[in-house]
């Protein structure tokens, strides 16, 4: 009785193609597939192929590279220069306040001098120099009898 075969046509259903002597195939520059019969070394085209396919691979990971690094660096720009618009805003509303105070200060200033001026002109300079070390002293112990003093000399009191 001769030997049953049970395996038959079991060599389409195999894991790979090299296992079932099936030609191999890989895509060139070009983009075409060429075959390659099993067993058999790839030529010096292929391998050129393939180190051209890598090298457009690493060119264009390059350009993608690049061109994020050039979209962040914009991003940066765009945004040091909102920053720079709210510091000169920021800058020319504090010299704004700056100059009001200081106005205001000359005026207090002035109003302060000629106040002293004028305190000095009626209860003497040892009023000023009490004034000036924290001692206060009331308007009628400096003056004597000139406690109650008009701010309009012609009109008596």
């Amino acid at each position: 009785m001769p030997a049953t075969t049970l395996n038959i046509g079991m060599d389409l259903w195999s894991a790979s193609p090299a296992a079932t002597g099936a030609p191999k195939t890989r895509p060139n520059a070009s983009g075409t597939v060429a075959t390659v019969p099993a067993g058999a070394v790839m030529p010096d085209q292929w391998i050129q192929d393939e180190r051209e396919l890598k090298r457009q691979k690493r060119k264009q990971s390059n350009r993608e590279s690049a061109r994020r690094s050039r979209l962040r660096k914009q991003a940066e720009c765009e945004e040091l220069q909102a920053k720079v618009e709210s510091l000169a805003n920021e800058n020319h509303t504090l010299r704004d306040e700056l100059k009001k105070l200081s106005d205001e200060c000359e005026k207090l200033t002035s109003e302060n001098s000629s106040i002293k001026d004028e305190l000095m002109r009626i209860c003497g300079p040892e009023v000023i120099s009490n004034l000036e070390q924290g001692n206060p002293s009331p308007v009628g112990e400096a003056g004597g009898d000139e406690g109650m003093v008009n701010k309009n000399p012609t009109e008596i009191t």
